[in-house]
């Protein structure tokens, strides 16, 4: 029998254990199909509110098909390429201004051409919209407020999120990789802040295992002790 330097064997368990903390969180979303949520629609399509968190909290998202997959990441595309990144404060004059789909104009403090321009809030709004006509429902879709790292302390950025299973799909502005909540925590050091993704992931969890405990066959309580 072939045997292997301590260290290979070391490296390989590590790359194991990384892989399947990459996979796990997405695999255990199910296959059944998407159940929307009761009440006004409208309440899904904008900002997050106390509506879309406890649908976030108690909601089972289900695996995403290919067709989904393909349509979100040919939306995250459109809209990265469609609009050009400006702060609010720059492009209207006020600190925050909410906007989706915004339109071609000339930013109010900035000498720049006339454009598409919007800030974080703006990207993820305007993907979430883009879905929503494209027929992803408005509620699979969050957006996402997170503190970043800068160089001398930390940012609040927007994004959007599509959750698959215990896991998020986060759809940023900076670029068009499409990564997992999990994987922004553990390398990016991400501090998702509304909704919380540690509170998001603990109920999928919970789910879960209360699910599995539910379909689980009885326990046999032994042979039954005659009566004196």
């Amino acid at each position: 029998m072939k045997r292997y330097p301590k260290t290979f064997v070391a490296a390989l368990v590590t790359a194991s254990l990384l892989l399947a903390a990459c996979l796990a969180p997405v695999d255990d979303a199910v296959v059944a199909p998407y159940r929307e949520p009761s009440g006004n629609p409208a309440a899904y399509r904008g900002m997050l509110n106390e509506t879309q968190s406890s649908h976030l909290r108690t909601a089972t998202f289900p695996r995403l098909s290919e067709k989904e997959r393909h349509l979100i990441r040919r939306v995250n595309n459109d809209v990265n390429r469609d609009l050009r990144y400006l702060p609010d404060v720059y492009n209207y004059a006020v600190p925050d201004r909410a906007v989706t789909e915004p339109a071609v104009r000339r930013p109010l403090l900035k000498r720049l051409p006339p454009a598409r321009y919007a800030d974080c809030e703006d990207y993820a709004l305007t993907k979430k919209q883009r879905l929503d006509r494209a027929g992803f429902s408005a509620s699979r879709t969050f957006v996402a407020t997170a503190m970043v790292p800068e160089d001398y302390g930390q940012t609040v950025h927007s994004v959007l999120a599509v959750p698959e299973g215990s896991d998020w799909w986060v759809l940023n502005n900076w670029d068009n990789d499409i990564q997992r909540a999990s994987q922004l925590e553990n390398w990016w050091e991400w501090d998702f802040i509304r909704p919380r993704y540690d509170s998001y992931l603990l109920a999928a969890q919970t789910r879960r295992i209360a699910g599995q405990s539910a379909a689980a066959p009885p326990a046999s309580r032994g042979p039954s002790r005659a009566r004196e």
